[in-house]
Parts: structure tokens; C-alpha cells; sequence
């Protein structure tokens, strides 16, 4: 029979095992989805200065804009609209690769005009948008855009994941 300092101990030892392993630093996907929420928040502020730094040096999207162009497309959106309500629907995120290098797919929903709550009422959820990107992690481990692509799509195109957090967002849609 064990005795009950032993018993205590062996306890502690595994609660300090899953502890630390649980605070640890930050997994690669949890970092790549900070990246995500932190790019929704600056387009929302309108900050393209913050947007900025989210770019690699050698950035391209799908259509050869560099990171420049890109930012000028973003904030030229921006610009045009007021009231732009981002919503992150899904994320799917892949492994790193040994160099430095993870996929990425999203759904977003942007919409823009009346307050949200008026959004809701008349049950408005917005434009979607399929976006895929690979990041890379510099050299200080921050995540980075590296290329992007999008495409608008219908409702029926969300992912089973997007459609559900758009229901919550929008009961009854």
C-alpha cells in the first residue's frame, strides 16, 4: 500500500507535468490564429500600418499584387465603407513545415453600413470569402503573410464550421 506523502507526491509530480505542458509556449496553430484575429482586428480599425507589418518582405497574392498592392486593395475597401463588421467563421490551419511555412484557409463574413445589432434583426450577415494563404514565421517566430488568395462565395458554399458560428452570430438564418 502506498503511503500518503507518496500518494501526494506522485500527485503533485503529474499536476505539474500537465501544467507545464498546458503554459507552455504557444503551439504553432494557436500563433497562426492570433495572426488571424489580429489581422481582423486592424482591418476593422482601419490601421493599415498595423497591416503592414503582417506581410513578408517577399509577399505575392494570387494575381502578383506584392505586399503594397495588396494593402492598397485592403484599404482602399476600407476606405469606401463604414462600419466594416469582420467575422473569422472557420480556420483551418496545417502543420509548419521544416522551412518555417504553414497553410492556412479561412471563411470570413464583411459586411459594413448599419450598426450590427440592426444586422442581426433583418438577418444580414454579409459578403463571404474563401480565403487560403501560406505564413511564415521570421526569424523573431512571429507569423507572417507570406502569399494569399480569395474568392467570394455563397452561403452554400461555407464549410459545416462557418455555418455554425454564422448561426450563432445570426439565429435563425
Amino acid at each position: 500500500m502506498r503511503s500518503p506523502l507518496r500518494s501526494a507526491a506522485a500527485a503533485a509530480l503529474a499536476l505539474t507535468a500537465v501544467l507545464s505542458a498546458s503554459c507552455g509556449k504557444p503551439s504553432d496553430e494557436s500563433r497562426i490564429r492570433e495572426l488571424l484575429e489580429r489581422t481582423v482586428a486592424l482591418a476593422e480599425k482601419k490601421d493599415a500600418a498595423g497591416l503592414r507589418e503582417l506581410f513578408t518582405p517577399g509577399y505575392r497574392d494570387f494575381q502578383g499584387r506584392d505586399a503594397e498592392g495588396t494593402l492598397n486593395l485592403i484599404t482602399g475597401y476600407l476606405d469606401r465603407y463604414r462600419n466594416i463588421v469582420i467575422h473569422l467563421l472557420a480556420a483551418r490551419v496545417g502543420e509548419a513545415g521544416p522551412d518555417g511555412l504553414a497553410s492556412v484557409e479561412c471563411e470570413v463574413s464583411l459586411s459594413h453600413g448599419a450598426a450590427e445589432v440592426l444586422r442581426r434583426l433583418i438577418r444580414y450577415s454579409g459578403e463571404y470569402y474563401s480565403f487560403r494563404m501560406d505564413v511564415r514565421r521570421d526569424g523573431t517566430g512571429e507569423w507572417r503573410f507570406a502569399t494569399a488568395e480569395w474568392r467570394s462565395i455563397g452561403l452554400v458554399e461555407l464549410s459545416p464550421e462557418a455555418l455554425a458560428v454564422l448561426r450563432k452570430l445570426f439565429p435563425g438564418l
